[in-house]
C-alpha cells in the first residue's frame, strides 16, 4: 500500500507545483469506509491492497477528466461494483460472435481458459470511449496486474500494462516528474504530459456528480498528448 500512497503524492506534489487547479478539482475525496466494504461484500474474493489504498486517497474522479494517461479517469468504489458482471456480459457476445462463426479464437493461457477469468477483473478507471484498466484478482502470476480491456479492439482478454497498481503510478509519477512520458508494457507510443488551460469546474450533487463548467478565469490542467 505505501507504493500506492507514495506514488499518488508525488503525482499530487507535481499537479500542485504546475497550478493544475482544474485536475485537482475533479479528484473526487476519499470513499467512504462503508463504499469499500460494500464493493468488497460483492466480490467473493478480498479486493487488492493496491485498490483499497487508493480509494482511500480519493474515491475516483470526475468522468471524463482524463487524469490517468492514455484518457483514463478513475472511477468510484461504486462504479468498480458491476465492472465483472460487465465484463461477463461483454465476453459472452464476443464468444458467442466467434462461435457463431465457427472459430476458435485464443486467450493467453490457451482457448478460452479460464473461461470465467473476467469475474476476477475489477475496474478501476475508464475512458469516453468504453476501454478499462482492472486490477486482475485471479490466483497466480497475474494477481494484481493492471490489465487494459478493449472489447473493440483485437484482443478481448486485453494486455496487461503494469505488474500492479503501484507500479502504474509510479510510471506516472516519473513520467511527469521527468517529462517523458508513460507507455506501459506492450506500447509502441508514449503519452507525454503538458498542462493546459480549461474552465474550472464544480461538482453538482443533483447530478450524481457529473462535471460542470463555471463561469471564471481558466485555470490549468494536466492533459497527455502522443508522443510516436
Amino acid at each position: 500500500m505505501s507504493d500506492v500512497i507514495q506514488a499518488w503524492s508525488r503525482i499530487k506534489n507535481w499537479l500542485h507545483h504546475h497550478q493544475c487547479i482544474a485536475s485537482l478539482q475533479a479528484l473526487r475525496p476519499p470513499a467512504p469506509e462503508e463504499a469499500i466494504q460494500s464493493l468488497q461484500d460483492v466480490l467473493p474474493y478480498p479486493l487488492h491492497a493496491h485498490v483499497v489504498a487508493w480509494l482511500r486517497i480519493h474515491d475516483g474522479a470526475l468522468p471524463g477528466s482524463s487524469l490517468w494517461p492514455f484518457r483514463y479517469s478513475p472511477i468510484k468504489a461504486e462504479g468498480m461494483e458491476g465492472g465483472p458482471q460487465y465484463f461477463r456480459e461483454a465476453f459472452d457476445d464476443f464468444r458467442s460472435e466467434f462461435t457463431d462463426d465457427g472459430l476458435d479464437p485464443e486467450g493467453p493461457e490457451g482457448p478460452w481458459d479460464p473461461p470465467n477469468a473476467y469475474e476476477f477483473w475489477v475496474p478501476i478507471a475508464v475512458t469516453n470511449t468504453g476501454e478499462y484498466l482492472a486490477v486482475d484478482h485471479r490466483p497466480g502470476g497475474t494477481y494484481g496486474s493492471v490489465r487494459e480491456i478493449d472489447y473493440e479492439g483485437s484482443d478481448p482478454w486485453g494486455v496487461i500494462r503494469w505488474a500492479n497498481l503501484g507500479e502504474m503510478l509510479d510510471e506516472i509519477a516519473d513520467g511527469l516528474e521527468s517529462g517523458s512520458g508513460v507507455q506501459g508494457s506492450g506500447r509502441t507510443y508514449r503519452y507525454v504530459p503538458q498542462v493546459i488551460q480549461a474552465p474550472p469546474t464544480i461538482t453538482d450533487p443533483a447530478l450524481s456528480g457529473a462535471p460542470v463548467v463555471i463561469d471564471g478565469d481558466l485555470v490549468n490542467r494536466l492533459d497527455w498528448r502522443i508522443e510516436r
